[in-house]
């Protein structure tokens, strides 16, 4: 776990720490994106032969993705965390131990994908009617909703032992609790992908536009994203999920505990306790303590 105590999260340790391990994600750019080009590759060939279908193709990407995004966003954590990030072993951990938890999840995805798509389509296609645009209004909603969940949920799987459903739970009620990180996190995204638009809109041949949107996309594009989602969402994880069930909050808790139950102890609970030798001990509160530790918190209360 990070020392929670001394790191300030901000904007100087998003970019320090991103850059000095700037080298390890390079790698698991790379391990992410060979799947990523075959995959894309063989849904374009595929759309050749299936029209208008072919949407429906490209994003049958998101499942088989599925699992390579559990390896990008198990090391994104560690090196958020700053738990020791070895890139290769991480990123196939990842892969190994919530492969399940993410295809799950983006069948979740697809469908919304595709349920936009279609509704989309539909409302074009109808001329901006009533109903369709309503329930466009609709499933955006829900998308929104589904995505600011999914920011907390596909960290908090890499990041603590929970069940899908609990994991689900969670993440709905840190919408709330973490929306201000949630809001960075789509600013940051809606940025890049402004920046993004805007090289291509100025560029104005396809081509080159296509080599240098792979090029990005090999170099840094996956794991800037990853690790944008994963800095953020960890900070509300951390601080709601982690940091309270960890042993050393719990310890701190008790004696907090402990002390507030003997400053409620009044003289007339106290004065009993000390008549005796003051090396004695005695019980209190249900721990042994010494008759003169009594001493010094009746002489406390008198003060």
């Amino acid at each position: 776990m990070s020392d929670s105590n001394s790191r300030k999260y901000n904007l100087s340790d998003f970019f320090s720490n991103y850059f000095a391990h700037f080298g390890k994600l390079l790698v698991v750019n790379l391990l992410f994106c060979i799947p990523l080009a075959v995959l894309i590759g063989t849904a374009v060939l595929l759309t050749q032969f299936l029209g208008e279908l072919s949407w429906f193709v490209v994003f049958l990407v998101i499942p088989l993705m599925s699992p390579f995004f559990a390896g990008l966003t198990n090391v994104c954590r560690k090196l958020t965390a700053n738990h020791g990030m070895e890139p290769v072993r991480d990123y196939f951990n990842g892969i190994k131990q919530n492969w399940l938890f993410f295809l799950i999840n983006s069948f979740f995805l697809y469908a919304l994908t595709a349920g936009v798509f279609i509704i989309i389509v539909l409302n074009r296609e109808s001329g901006s009617s009533g109903p369709i645009f309503a329930y466009m209004i609709i499933m955006l909603i829900t998308s929104l909703v589904f995505i600011l969940m999914d920011f907390s949920a596909v960290v908090m799987s890499v990041s603590v032992e929970l069940g899908y459903a609990d994991i689900l739970k969670n993440s709905l009620v840190l919408i709330g609790k973490g929306i201000v990180n949630h809001l960075k996190t789509l600013f940051a995204l809606l940025f890049m992908g402004f920046l993004l638009y805007t090289t291509i809109a100025l560029i104005q041949q396809p081509i080159v536009s296509m080599i240098l949107m792979g090029v990005l996309t090999l170099l840094f594009l996956p794991t800037l994203m990853m690790y944008t989602i994963t800095y953020n969402s960890y900070q509300t994880i951390e601080k709601h999920i982690i940091l309270p069930y960890s042993e050393e909050h719990q310890r701190i808790q008790r004696i907090q505990e402990e002390k507030k139950k003997d400053e409620q102890l009044t003289l007339e609970d106290l004065e009993p306790l000390a008549e005796g030798d003051p090396e004695e001990y005695v019980f209190l509160n249900g721990k042994t303590v010494k008759r003169k530790t009594i001493l010094k918190m009746i002489e406390v209360r008198k003060k």
